[in-house]
This record gives C-alpha cells, structure tokens and sequence, in this order.
C-alpha cells in the first residue's frame, strides 16, 4: 500500500512540465533564426550590395581661394577604389606642364562625378574617353582636374588658377544638378575631411565616424543585405517626414521651384560659365559643357525641372557647346544599378561612366570633322 506524500506528486512533475517547455523555446529560437536566414537569403537576391568604404577616404587641406582643394600625395579609396592623388592634388599620375603637340590635351573639370567616386582609375569618364579616342585615331592625354563636393563656380576658379597652366586643346566641364550649391560654408576639418562651419554635432562623433573604428563599423552594418535594407528603408520613411537639406534642394530643383538660394545658384553658375567662355577666347581651347543626368530624372519625368534646362539656356546664352548626356543615359538605363552606383542619387558605375565617355568621344571626333 502507497502513502501519498504531500507535495511529492508536483516535484515529480516539475522535470516533465521542464521538459515540455524547453523544445518550445528551441522551436521559438530556431524558427527566428531561419526567418533571418531566410530573409537574408531573399536580401541577397532582391537587394543589389552596397559598397564598403574602406579607409581612407581622399582628405582635403583649406584653400584661401577655392576653399578647399584634394591633399596633394596620398594614397586613399573612393568608396572601395584606391585612388592616388598626385603631387598636383589631382587623381592619377604626375602630369607635365610641357605639351606634346602631337597629342590632343583634354582637361576636365568636375564635382566627384567626373572624379569617378566610386569607380577604378581605369574606368572613370575621363580614362574612358582617352581610351576612346585612341581607338579612334585620336592621340591624345588626359587631366582629370575634378574635385569632390566643388561647384561650378570652383571649377571655373580652379582653370583659371591652376588648369591654364596645363595648356589644354579642349577643357570639358561636368556639371551635375547639385552644381548649383553654396560651397561658402564647408570648411576642412583638422583631420582634412570637409564639414559645415555651421554644423552643431560633436566633434567626437565626427571623428569616430571618420575613423577606421567608423568605417569598420558601417562596414559590418554593410554585410547583412537584409539589415542594411531595414536601414535604408527606415531612412526613406524617415525621409518622407523630415526632408534634408540637399534633399529639399534637390526637390526645388527638379520640380522648378525657384526659390532664393535656387536663383542665387543659377546666378554663381551663369557668372562661371561666362568667365569659361571668356577664358576659352583668350587661350583658345575649345569649351564644352556636359551635363550629366541623375537617375531620378530616368525614371520618372519632371517637365519644369530647371536642371539642365537653366543650363542648357545659360549655355546658350554664351555660345559654348552643350551636350546633355540625359538621352543616352536614358536609352541605355534599365533599372538604378545598369547605370548607377547601388543606393546613390548621382554617382554613375563604371558603365554610366562609359556611356558618358562614348557620347563625349563621339562630339569630340565631329567637332574635328568639322573643322
């Protein structure tokens, strides 16, 4: 005969109600881990991957003048590209001032497009167009005068200061929509990377987010198709409540509204266009401005947008050639990435460059034709 004991009867049961809820926690567990696996796989399909930055980036010093210029010699990455900056502050190799009249000089000016922020050496619009030509018959050399974040009006500063020197045949000016931007507030940080005099944040977070800690960081962020989609989708959301500065500029310019600084900008840059055209005459090089499209504009229209038709006017306006790359770029786009860098609203690939650089090639070889 058994005697109940009280109590007994619970603490047996206590292993088996353990046991029932342990496999429900692994169930839990492994269910969340191949939901994420599952999503990332699907990420990794969808999602095109973003490019790391590897550091350094290019770094700047202060110019009295032009407000900032590269820092001549060193060896950094554009995005995930190495690039070297020459002893002149231009990237490439060392240029000589001395002509070889057989070769036909082309100097570019530009913004980080025509840099080639994010492409090889061997693949940025100025590299193509040299190739190009020379495929054609065409000896010719190439300076590659861009620097990132200038506007028009530095451009022009920089030819007339610096690029003259170089005695070029033709000098081609890359423009892109943002061009038109006030540059009188960026200033170089002690660490040389550029920053708003007016900015408020922490100079501890700016160097952290500069620093190979930073980039480490973002990089790993990077890696995870999946997380960096939430992230970027979190930051189009936000953005449809709190528009940013370039953001809302951007949409005055696309959508024409002529605000103050949009009329101001157009102002900086017809003053710059004739002062190229002005110099153009008295050194006798051929000018010609090249507008390059953002992918916005190829995938939906935006009939009143000033950019480039304020250009196109100015342009005009001064007698210089104008050539808009928007119809080539749109009869070669499908879809962002067959034409642009992954989650960037300006900057090309190397095949938005080499469309570029066949257009350029193309108006180069008939202007010789024709003369």
């Amino acid at each position: 005969m058994s005697v109940a004991i009280p109590g007994h009867a619970e603490r047996a049961d206590a292993p088996e109600s353990g046991a029932i809820k342990h496999p429900k926690v692994w169930l839990l567990f492994m269910s969340f881990v191949v939901s994420l696996v599952l999503g990332e796989v699907s990420a990794r399909v969808l999602l095109p991957a973003p490019l790391p930055w590897l550091y350094p980036q290019p770094r700047y010093r202060p110019d009295v003048q032009l407000g900032f210029v590269l820092a001549p010699n060193q060896h950094a990455f554009s995005a995930d590209k190495p690039v070297t900056i020459n002893a002149q502050g231009l990237r490439g190799s060392e240029i000589s001032e001395t002509r070889d009249a057989s070769r036909t000089r082309l100097l570019f000016l530009g913004d980080s497009i025509v840099f080639g922020y994010g492409v090889a050496d061997e693949d940025v619009v100025t590299a193509r167009v040299h190739d190009r030509l020379e495929r054609a018959g065409i000896a010719s050399e190439v300076v590659n005068t861009a620097v990132p974040a200038y506007n028009t009006q530095q451009e022009i500063g920089y030819l007339e200061r610096e690029g003259l020197r170089y005695a070029p045949d033709w000098v081609v000016l890359g423009v892109c929509w943002n061009d038109i931007s006030d540059k009188s507030d960026v200033v170089v940080s002690a660490d040389g990377w550029l920053i708003s005099s007016s900015s408020t944040g922490p100079p501890s977070a700016a160097g952290l987010i500069e620093s190979p800690t930073g980039y480490s960081i973002r990089n790993l962020l990077k890696r995870s198709r999946l997380l960096y989609g939430i992230l970027e989708g979190g930051r189009a959301i936000r953005g449809s409540f709190v528009v940013d500065d370039e953001s809302l500029l951007r949409s005055e310019v696309l959508e024409g509204t002529p605000t103050a600084r949009v009329e101001a900008g157009w102002q900086r840059v017809a003053f710059a266009v004739h002062r190229f055209r002005e110099l153009a005459d008295a050194h006798a090089f051929h000018p010609l401005i090249v507008a390059f499209p953002i992918p916005l504009v190829l995938e939906r229209a935006f009939p009143r947008s000033s950019y480039p038709a304020r250009l196109r006017t100015i342009a005009d306006g001064e007698g210089l050639p104008f050539l808009d790359l928007t119809p080539v770029f749109a009869s070669q786009f499908h879809g962002h990435e067959s034409l642009f860098i992954p989650y960037d609203g300006d900057h090309p690939n190397r095949v938005g460059h080499d469309v570029a650089a066949m257009e350029i090639t193309r108006f180069i070889e008939g202007a010789r034709a024709r003369q």
